[in-house]
C-alpha cells in the first residue's frame, strides 16, 4: 500500500522528468515516475523517434530506468500528462511482467498537471493480462 506522501513524491517526480520529454512529432509529453518496493523512486519520459516503432513511453523508460538501477519489484506507477491519462495496453503488459516477479499489487496513478490524481491497481487496468510461468522467482 502506499501513502499519500509517496502519492505525491511520484507525481513530482513525474511532472521532473516531463520536462525531458522528446515528443518530436506529436508534442505531446508525458511523464511517469515508478517506486520500487525498496522505495526507490525512478522517472521516466517519453521519447518518440522520426521513426514511429522506435520512440518509448514514459512509463517504459521510468521501468527501465529502474532495471538498470537493479531493481524489478514495483509497489507503484504514476503518470502526469495535462490531463488525467492512464497508461496504454503496451505498458500495462510490461509492467506485468515485473508484477510477476514481486506478486504483489502494484497501484497506478494517473495524475494531471495541477496533482489532481486517481488511483487504480494494475488488475483493475488490465484483468486479462498474460503471465508467463517463466518469470516466477527469476529475480
Amino acid at each position: 500500500m502506499i501513502t499519500k506522501k509517496d502519492i505525491e513524491n511520484l507525481i513530482n517526480v513525474a511532472k521532473e522528468t516531463r520536462e525531458n520529454a522528446m515528443a518530436l512529432k506529436s508534442g505531446h509529453g508525458l511523464g511517469a515516475a515508478i517506486m520500487t518496493i525498496k522505495g526507490n523512486v525512478y522517472g521516466g519520459c517519453n521519447i518518440e523517434g522520426v521513426i514511429s516503432s522506435l520512440g518509448v513511453c514514459a512509463e517504459m523508460a521510468a521501468i527501465d530506468h529502474a532495471v538498470v538501477h537493479g531493481e524489478y519489484k514495483f509497489k507503484a506507477l504514476a503518470v502526469v500528462d495535462k490531463e488525467i491519462v492512464w497508461p496504454c495496453g503496451a505498458c500495462l503488459q510490461y509492467l506485468t511482467q515485473f508484477y510477476q516477479l514481486g506478486e504483489e499489487e502494484i497501484e497506478i496513478i494517473a495524475a494531471d498537471e495541477s496533482g489532481k490524481f486517481e488511483k487504480k491497481s494494475l488488475g483493475e487496468l488490465l484483468p486479462h493480462k498474460y503471465e508467463s510461468k517463466n518469470l516466477k522467482g527469476a529475480f
